[in-house]
């Protein structure tokens, strides 16, 4: 009895445990990428930062501290679900959301480019939000010519990022970042805890305050 003991625990150990955790890459690419956001976040975050594990508590924390009267913008709007939060908190005002509804223009985080298409199926969003259909670098140009441009004292309030990828988030800063104010918030949902998450929002947006002469406050999720 004691040996078909030994020997089940051996399969077991064999087929379960060796298999699926010590051979599992993605397991380990994830454990290292946490790692390296909890340095970052000992490195980076202030003591007195404010902690969410729901990310709709997050999404209207920040939506209810916006204090600077201008434009609400979310890049990345998928299936809708954070930009109805979003307008629902910010009801008196109009939430732009920017998605071409196509999915990832590039392979990000093990998806291949087209991953997140919504088969033409646009999300249900309420009335006080306004979509703008396709790719960053072709819808925001004119909106920002139509809508901060040719308008004084309209620049950007709350900044909702979603989009994944490095070059999206570049696009999307090269574009807005002149008219981010002092008090704009500004909030990521993949900015870090991911494998080579150092490589996408986090990269672009590092950039951008690299070249920037504005400091920054960092409020993040996870």
């Amino acid at each position: 009895m004691p040996l078909f003991r030994r020997t089940l625990s051996e399969y077991l150990f064999r087929r379960f445990a060796l298999k699926l955790y010590s051979k599992n890459l993605l397991l380990d690419m994830q454990l290292q990428a946490k790692k390296e956001t909890l340095d970052y976040i000992n490195n980076n975050i202030p003591d007195d930062a404010v902690y969410f594990q729901n990310h709709k508590n997050l999404i209207m924390f920040a939506v209810d501290n916006v204090r600077n009267q201008g434009l609400y913008l979310e890049f990345g709007v998928a299936r809708g679900r954070s930009i109805r939060w979003i307008a629902d908190k910010a009801n008196k005002h109009t939430v732009h959301g920017f998605d071409s509804f196509e999915g990832i223009p590039e392979s990000w985080n093990g998806n291949i480019a087209g991953t997140f298409h919504r088969r033409g199926n646009l999300p249900k969003v309420p009335d006080n939000v306004e979509l703008h259909i396709g790719l960053f670098d072709k819808t925001l140009p004119a909106f920002i010519e139509n809508n901060i441009g040719k308008k004084k004292n309209n620049d950007i309030a709350f900044l909702h990022v979603d989009c994944d990828l490095y070059s999206s988030t570049k696009t999307i800063f090269d574009h807005t970042g002149a008219y981010l104010q002092t008090g704009t918030i500004i909030l990521f949902d993949d900015y870090y805890n991911y494998p080579r998450w150092q490589k996408h929002e986090h990269r672009g947006f590092k950039e951008f305050v690299d070249r920037s002469e504005e400091h920054t406050s960092e409020l993040q999720s996870h």
